[in-house]
């Protein structure tokens, strides 16, 4: 050890001395430039004295100076060795790079990179992982891993606690969240490890710069066999107030008498403003109207969610994200037959949503959820099983902003519950801030 910190230092030293010589060479040749015409200086003189007095003898009219010339090229530098004789200063150029690791596209073989999505493929549909493992991303591979244990623990604690408690009123809660947490653990560690496997660590994507209020104009059509509406206009506004989020959006049938509004404000506990890694808590109100059909409800909802950049569990994970909330709502229903407002009927509803995405470069993103409410314009997924009326939507998703015009952008969206639903928006953002 004390060997290897004496040529440590060393080679340090070496460093430092050779960088201010660099730095100072030129200093000191201007110095010994200015040394030597001073000396030649003083011998003229000492010579002229001599001519005209040459009866006084100078002692040293027989020693001569030595003459520096100005630019002198054999004045060697000062010696920057050190104390241990064994380390040689290495040669540094003044434009150098920084040294950096070598990446995993140098030091994994080009063949294992290339079966990496094929075991992701096959073997990890068992071993959540192997596909990130066998591509040389260990670190990845082995944290992907535990994370499908998890989602199995939490599927099978989650799961078996509903079917021995018969679904009871009193434990439903904590064993549906452990159950559709555990089945989204199971599910993103798989995708994840595909993602990296495919994209090998290189994805360029990022979190795009945060804005201080997004605006959204847009159709959507939908398709139910339970509802006659078909066509609607989607309005919806976002801002910041500090590290407040403000946010409203409404849908109005343009065919029947079928309208829903959601408005609500978040509070980010962890994280910046913008769309990276981030924790909040949001309190939202949803009120809906089915004219046609002869009803309107009314929600509150408080949630616990936030978004995690992959790149922070796995650095093969860059360019990738997951979301997820947890939380409870409270739904009033009323009816325009009895006339009694909203508040008739009331009904629990847990909130669960996941989501797995990815950046698209900085000026996009797409992400496909899972969301376990069942009473919005999407419904639930109809199934022949015992889930059925159980199970919530899924919903693809994807916008982008347009490099040329950033502040304008388009988004996209795909539901399937109980309905079909297609909505296309215009977006517009105000200035982004890095």
């Amino acid at each position: 050890m004390r060997v290897q910190r004496s040529r440590a230092e060393g080679l340090v030293w070496c460093l430092v001395s050779g960088a201010a010589l660099w730095f100072a060479a030129p200093a000191l040749a201007q110095t010994d430039a200015a040394e030597g015409r001073a000396r030649d200086e003083a011998r003229e003189t000492e010579e002229r004295s001599n001519d005209a007095s040459p009866s006084v003898a100078s002692s040293d009219a027989d020693v001569e100076p030595p003459s520096v010339a100005p630019n002198d090229t054999d004045v060697e530098p000062l010696p920057t060795t050190s104390n241990d004789t064994d380390v040689e200063c290495p040669s540094v150029a003044p434009n150098d790079a920084a040294v950096e690791p070598p990446s995993v596209a140098t030091t994994c073989p080009r063949w294992r990179r290339r079966l990496a999505p094929v075991v992701s493929l096959l073997a990890g549909t068992i071993v959540h992982g192997a596909g990130s493992l066998t591509g040389c991303h260990r670190l990845t591979g082995r944290r992907l891993g535990l994370t499908q244990v998890a989602g199995l623990g939490a599927l099978v604690v989650g799961g078996g606690g509903l079917v021995l408690s018969g679904a009871s009123r009193r434990t439903i809660a904590p064993f549906t969240y452990l159950a559709i947490s555990g089945i989204g653990l199971f599910v993103f560690s798989f995708v994840a490890d595909l993602y990296a496997s495919i994209t090998d660590g290189q994805a360029r994507g990022r979190p795009g710069p945060n804005a201080p209020y997004e605006l959204s104009f847009g159709y959507r059509q939908i398709y139910d066999p339970q509802f006659a509406h078909d066509a609607f206009v989607h309005l919806g506004a976002t801002g910041w107030l500090g590290r407040q989020r403000l946010f409203a959006e409404a849908d109005v049938a343009l065919d029947t008498d079928t309208q829903r509004g959601r408005f609500g404000v978040a509070r980010r506990l962890l994280g910046g403003t913008g769309r990276g890694s981030s924790l909040e808590v949001e309190v939202a109100s949803t009120w809906q109207r089915f004219g046609h059909d002869g009803f309107a409800t009314l929600t509150g909802e408080l949630s616990l969610g936030g978004r995690l950049d992959l790149a922070d569990v796995g650095p093969a994970l860059v360019g990738s994200f997951v979301e997820g909330s947890l939380g409870l709502g409270l739904q009033l229903v009323g009816y325009d037959a009895t006339g009694g407002g909203v508040g008739e009927e009331a009904h629990a509803l847990l909130l669960t949503r996941l989501a797995y995405g990815v950046y698209l470069g900085e000026t996009g993103e797409v992400s496909l959820a899972y969301d376990h409410r069942r009473d919005g314009l999407e419904g639930g997924l109809s199934t022949n099983s015992v889930g059925a009326g159980n199970i919530g939507f899924l919903d693809l998703r994807g916008r982008g902003w347009f490099p040329r015009a950033p502040h304008w952008g388009v988004e996209g969206s795909v539901t399937v519950g109980s309905a079909w639903i297609f909505g296309a928006n215009l977006l517009h953002r105000g200035s982004t801030n890095p």
